[in-house]
């Protein structure tokens, strides 16, 4: 295991800068999980890490060794790819051994590693299958494997459960951060999947148009928001807004501001507020039930609000409604996104 060290890195592609200056630390045994939407950058720095792209500038070191013009097989990273790219033609033990028979490996230990692997993720009654025979989750398991036997200093994942459907998702989620838990590796974990973020990360690296907008633990992130991006991002659903101005006797701020809001922070009644706030009167306009709860969409002066509402009877559509909200869970952005 090792830390990773990222300084002020830019990645350029002819004159269109990807990437700006982006710095990050990640400690041993960290699981740091880069999110944002598509475009946003965060592929292209895992493969700086891994030694697939060259960073235009700033440096990149992994276990305090700068590793900028060092070829990808000798920085001691293994990655796990979206789409598998496991060999079809081979069982999944040849998969596994294939990278350490290269590596020139003793065979003892080959089959020592591929076991150990193979009971840790489960597969070991797969082991002399061939790919086409696996499940979606096997295959990505199989994948896992294949870096784990590397050894490496750092795992890389890019996105490696967007294939998967719904609940597999969720086992495979449930799996990889008790993987972590025992295994304690380095990993860097890229996603557009906020959920993923929140459920596997013990940091999460926010990024959007080539810039970290912020990095913490995923209920900071939630609870703390620097930026109406990440405050957007983060969370489902999405923060409320409400655009406006602040008015006030002394200085009142220049130009407008957007007040954000989460849902559960929303009610539907003045006894539900612990701090009662009158947001103004609406109508329903969608209800998403889920059991005990429900997310009932309002519009309001124009705008759509999503409320929390947990009881035992919801509204039906074109209901009239009179909004609540808790005042001391408001946030206030300024015009460049900024938090006030």
């Amino acid at each position: 295991m090792a830390n990773v060290e990222i300084t002020k890195v830019r990645k350029c592609f002819g004159n269109v800068e990807v990437l700006h200056e982006i710095s990050l630390s990640i400690q041993t045994g960290e699981f740091v999980v880069l999110v944002g939407p598509s475009g946003c950058g965060k592929s292209t720095l895992l493969r700086m890490v891994a030694g697939l792209d060259v960073p235009t500038s700033g440096t990149i070191a992994i276990d305090s060794e700068i590793v900028n013009s060092m070829p990808p097989k000798l920085r001691g990273v293994a990655m796990v790819f979206q789409n598998y790219a496991l060999y079809p033609h081979m069982t999944v033990r040849q998969n596994l051994s294939f990278g350490l028979k290269l590596a020139k490996v003793d065979s003892l230990e080959i089959k020592k590693r591929v076991l150990e692997s193979s009971e840790i993720l489960g597969i070991q009654d797969h082991l002399d299958k061939k790919p086409g025979q696996l499940s979606g989750g096997q295959k990505q398991r199989v994948a896992m494997g294949r870096a784990m036997v590397r050894q490496p200093k750092v795992f890389l994942f890019d996105e490696p459960l967007s294939n998967l459907d719904a609940q597999l998702r969720v086992k495979m989620r449930t799996e990889l951060s008790l993987l972590h838990r025992r295994v304690q590796a380095t990993s860097i974990y890229v996603t557009h999947d906020q959920v993923e973020a929140m459920t596997l990360a013990d940091r999460i690296a926010v990024m959007y148009q080539g810039k970290l907008e912020q990095v913490g633990k995923p209920l900071e992130l939630y609870q703390n928001p620097k930026t109406k991006f990440v405050a957007s991002f983060i969370g489902t659903p999405s923060m409320n807004f409400i655009e406006g101005e602040i008015l006030t006797k002394l200085k009142p701020p220049k130009g407008s501001v957007c007040g954000g809001f989460r849902p559960e922070s929303t009610f539907l009644s003045e006894e539900g507020a612990p701090a009662k706030l009158f947001l103004g009167k609406g109508r329903v306009v969608l209800v998403e039930p889920l059991g005990a709860m429900a997310y009932v969409h309002v519009s309001l002066a124009g705008q759509t609000v999503i409320i929390e509402a947990k009881s035992e009877v919801f509204p039906k559509n074109e209901d009239p409604v009179s909004v609540w909200i808790d005042p001391t869970k408001i946030f206030f952005f300024q015009d460049n996104g900024n938090r006030l």
